[in-house]
Formats: C-alpha cells, structure tokens, sequence
C-alpha cells in the first residue's frame, strides 16, 4: 500500500513536470483533476489559467481554461468534462449533442474538425452561427475498459477562433491523458 502511494506521488510529480534536478521556479502548467472514480491529467496552455473550482462548475464541467485578457472579450473558453459511456460508439455520441444542437439553433451549420489525440479515438465537429458563436467540440474515448469518455470544447461568441486560440485548444486536447480510477474497470 505504502508502494502504491509512493509510486503514485512520484508518477504525479513527473506529470506536473517536476523533476529530481534543481531547478529555479519550474512553471507548472499540468492540471491533476479528479473526482468521485476518475483522476486525468490536462496541460494548461501557456497564458490561459485553470479552474477546476467555482469557475467550472459553473459551466458544469470539470476543468475550465480562461484566456488571456485579449480573447476575454468573446467569452472564450476551454472546457474538458468527463462523461459517463454506455459503449464504444463514441460517433453516434457526438452526432446526438449534434442534433441537440440543430434542434436549439436551426440556423446552425456545422463543419468537420481536423484535430485528434495520439492515443485515444477522437471524434471532433464544428458548430456556428456566423456573426453569433462559433463552437468546437471534441469527444475522445479512452478505448475499451474504461467507463469514462472525455468532452473537450471551446466557444467563442461573434467569429470563429484565432489560430492562437485553436492553438490553445489543440494544446489542452492533445494533453488530455487518463490517469487512474477508482472504479473496477471493465475489461
């Protein structure tokens, strides 16, 4: 058990980029977020700020990433939830929101998104209204045995994002990285 804590302490400090060397004032800028039965692991892009505390659960999710002061205008953010799966058919997840979507904006229009994670399943789509909000929407399944898929999004009121702000986004998708849980997971 003590072992167990050890390697769990030391494989956490290796993630948020600490390392055995001295160093002067490391920026630490990996996010540990867990909950009840999960724990990831999500970089913050550099000049955005984190918030996994009243911030985000205003937005119902479990990690929110603000901008810097020039992107604040639009009500830019970056949001990663954790979602419950009923199988691995992660497209037909994201094609419902989808629909969802259509249903509450019919003038919305809606284009593929050319972004994946190296690791898990990514299914990604663009949803606007020019002139109204441009939304970005990613689901990545962390494959079979885990009973968890991750919600990765970004919104933007009036236009679409800049490359610095889809930088960014691409930066916390990429990142994502399941670390442990506390449920059985299937197999």
């Amino acid at each position: 058990m003590v072992r167990r804590l050890i390697y769990g302490a030391l494989s956490i400090a290796l993630f948020a980029g600490i390392s055995l060397q001295a160093q002067s004032s490391p920026k630490l800028n990996n996010l540990l977020v867990y909950g009840d039965g999960f724990a990831f692991g999500v970089k913050e892009p550099d000049g955005w700020h984190g918030d996994t505390d009243k911030i985000a659960s205003k937005y119902h999710v479990n990690v929110v990433f603000l901008p810097p002061e020039e992107s604040r205008k639009n009500d830019v953010t970056i949001r990663v939830r954790i979602n419950g799966k009923q199988d691995e058919n992660t497209i037909e997840d994201l094609n419902y929101d989808m629909e969802g979507y259509k249903k509450e904006f019919p003038k919305a229009q809606f284009a593929d998104l050319n972004i994946a994670h190296a690791e898990y399943k990514t299914f990604a789509r663009t949803v606007f209204i020019p002139n109204q909000f441009y939304e970005y929407v990613a689901y990545l399944n962390p494959g079979p045995g885990r009973r968890f898929l991750f919600s990765v999004a970004m919104s933007k009121k009036n236009g679409p994002a800049t490359d610095r702000e889809l930088k960014a986004y691409e930066v916390v998708l990429k990142s994502v990285v399941w670390l442990s849980s506390t449920e059985t997971e299937k197999h």
